[in-house]
């Protein structure tokens, strides 16, 4: 007797859904698809698999060769900062905003979990928190970051750099249906203030800003 049919009828012959989940959660994956728990341990081995027949796996490092540790990819890489400071993210190339760090496709993916991972390491100029008068508030700098997939946030973090030179691990998952998604790995600055050291004044350079430099992504799909 199948279990449903083994409780107690209610008005107009309507059964409890509690009653019938449990039926259909038991045949559910022979319906759908093949469960490992449903057959023979030694049935199927990696021989018997197409690739990427159970998961996949992305990764990415954003260090650019020709250029080790800086932030080229983001187009920011200001030549006009003093000689002993990095070439980065300035005022005068970037005025805040999300901005893309990485962008690509996690093609084929089937459905399923997704979980990715962006870490690296940052820098926020410390000396650039406090303005050039004490007439005007301090502007305190920060890097947040985040990482998203098929237009949604996956994983954000306010803050993730506050000072100096500091490194960053930001990780999440999500389900998400079959199809090429792209993913972006984005960060952001604190904008200008309306006071802020932006040049030096005794060589009329660029001042640093924000630099994010060593990132590395990896991503695992699964969906068996």
């Amino acid at each position: 007797m199948k279990k449903w049919a083994a409780h107690q009828l209610r008005d107009k012959h309507l059964l409890d859904a509690d009653a019938v989940n449990a039926e259909l959660a038991s045949h559910q994956s022979s319906m759908t698809t093949l469960d490992r728990s449903q057959i023979p341990v030694t049935s199927i081995t990696h021989s018997n698999l197409a690739p990427y027949a159970l998961h996949r796996i992305y990764t990415v490092t954003l260090t650019p060769a020709s250029s080790p540790g800086e932030n080229g990819e983001q187009g920011l890489a200001d030549t006009l900062t003093p000689a002993d400071q990095f070439q980065c993210a300035t005022y005068q190339n970037y005025g805040g905003g999300w901005r893309a760090l990485y962008s690509s496709t996690l093609s084929g993916f089937k459905g399923g979990d997704l979980y990715i991972e962006f870490q690296g390491c940052g820098y926020v100029n410390p000396t650039c928190h406090q303005t050039y008068n004490n007439a005007y508030p301090p502007n305190p700098k920060f890097i947040s970051l985040r990482i998203v997939v098929a237009g949604i946030t996956i994983a954000e973090i306010m803050g993730g750099v506050s000072g100096g030179c500091e490194g960053f691990r930001l990780m999440g998952n999500a389900q998400l249906p079959p199809g090429d998604h792209g993913v972006e790995l984005q960060w952001k600055g604190t904008s200008p203030g309306q006071d802020d050291p932006i040049v030096e004044a005794t060589a009329s350079a660029h001042i640093m800003q924000y630099h994010v430099w060593s990132a590395k992504m990896i991503a695992i799909g699964r969906w068996r």
